[in-house]
């Protein structure tokens, strides 16, 4: 059997409050002093007020509001203000049972403030839940008697000892708990008691965060093409969501994959996946973004060293996703150095791409000229087509199909030219093949 007690409380701390229990009207006074002409402040964690609720046994009724003066001050991760604005709790069903004393109401939680609520890290429930605890009561009002909450258990929120009850889950922006039923203990003399409530409750940002385009810290921005440029919008937001005055100190986890500038503009430069970061004071923000493929030209500028970034246009060497353009006029054509992956290749008419003894595995169209001695050359290393439905035409070497591949052109490869779970379909054009 639980156990349950009157409850004396005390002035303290907490993690987060919230509006009153029990209030259903989303319009209700502020918990705590709205900033001066409505400007966005920094709120003072030690200004925050509790709500007071006053329960009627005859009228089945509990009502909630800010009250007269300070019930003490409120200072700890974060701290929220207004019923409606913060958080919203809502009541009903009230009743009173007069043979056992049993005063209970049903009661949810909503969460109104940008970042989850009853979460840690913005993804799994927080064990503890998010808790609405007694800050000061039961105390009878009128009538005579006692009263006392018959709790979940009891916690040190304010002060020690205080009784709560837990709604377990992580409540995302605008979103309802769990109905839970609250019992009170109460004389039969007893004709109304008020009681004041806080909510603590787990956040994954205590301190604030950033938000880059409106969005909270680690949002996938998507696909950036290399070359193009997103510029951010930053917003320091205080734990609640309330914009606040700095500066925002932008970064790249990956300068190859994108950069930022100063004032938030980013720039894909190399396909990879990297995140964009933003930081003021211990508040911070980021935003994933996937830089796409692109068209890699061959300059031969420094040798015939394919891994040699300086031999490539902008000088970054392809990466897996990228094609490859191979021009003729070149200082230098290029050469493997170690088995290579890539998307698509295009060897002009004269130029050629050397494969030695490794291989390239493509995964998109593959095309060269048909100029005897250019195209795509190698000893003992082939070129492995692992694309779905795509093309190649022109001057190959070594060949390996394992993906779908239709002619665009003619085809003249050095033997063998094997299809491996693959297909190769020729349609009307011409498939030579030569020994090596």
């Amino acid at each position: 059997m639980r156990r349950y007690q009157p409850y004396v409380p005390h002035a303290a701390v907490l993690a987060l409050l919230v509006a009153a229990a029990a209030c259903t009207d989303r319009g209700g006074s502020p918990l705590g002093p709205e900033p001066p002409g409505g400007e966005p402040v920094e709120p003072d964690k030690s200004l925050t007020f509790a709500v007071q609720c006053t329960s009627n046994v005859a009228a089945r009724s509990v009502t909630c509001a800010p009250p007269p003066a300070s019930s003490g001050a409120a200072a700890g991760d974060i701290i929220v203000g207004s019923q409606g604005t913060y958080v919203q709790v809502t009541t009903s069903n009230v009743a009173y049972n007069g043979g056992t004393g049993q005063f209970t109401f049903d009661m949810t939680l909503q969460n109104l403030i940008e970042q989850p609520i009853g979460t840690t890290d913005g993804t799994v429930a927080h064990p503890a839940g998010n808790r609405v605890f007694l800050h000061s009561g039961p105390t009878v009002t009128s009538g005579a008697g006692v009263a006392a909450v018959f709790p979940d258990g009891f916690g040190t929120f304010t002060a020690a000892g205080q009784p709560y009850y837990a709604y377990v889950g992580m409540l995302a922006q605008s979103q309802v708990s769990a109905t839970r039923s609250w019992t009170f203990i109460i004389s039969p003399t007893v004709l109304t008691f008020d009681f004041t409530l806080y909510v603590s409750a787990p956040v994954e940002y205590p301190d604030g965060y950033i938000t880059l385009d409106g969005q909270l810290p680690g949002y996938a921005y998507g696909n950036l093409h290399p070359g193009d440029t997103e510029a951010l919008a930053a917003v320091i937001k205080t734990a609640v969501g309330t914009p606040v005055a700095g500066t925002v100190t932008f970064g790249t986890t990956d300068p190859l994959c994108a950069t930022v500038d100063g004032g938030g503009v980013v720039t894909g430069v190399r396909a990879a996946t990297c995140q964009i970061t933003a930081t003021a004071g211990l508040r911070t923000g980021s935003m994933s973004f996937d830089v796409t493929g692109a068209v890699r030209t061959w300059d031969g500028s420094q040798s015939a060293d394919w891994s040699d970034g300086l031999n490539w246009v902008g000088d970054l060497t392809p990466a897996a996703v990228d094609s490859v353009l191979i021009p003729t006029g070149v200082p230098n054509f290029p050469a493997l150095v170690a088995a290579t992956a890539i998307g698509g290749v295009q060897v002009d008419d004269g130029a050629t791409l050397s494969l030695g003894a490794f291989d390239l595995t493509a995964s998109q169209n593959v095309a060269t000229g048909y100029t005897v001695g250019s195209g795509i050359l190698g000893t003992t290393g082939s070129l492995v087509l692992a694309g779905t439905g795509k093309t190649v035409m022109g001057r190959v070497p070594i060949t390996l199909v394992t993906g779908t591949y239709s002619l665009a052109g003619n085809l003249f490869g050095v033997a063998p030219e094997t299809i491996d779970d693959g297909r190769l379909d020729s349609d009307s054009y011409e498939i030579g093949i030569d020994s090596q």
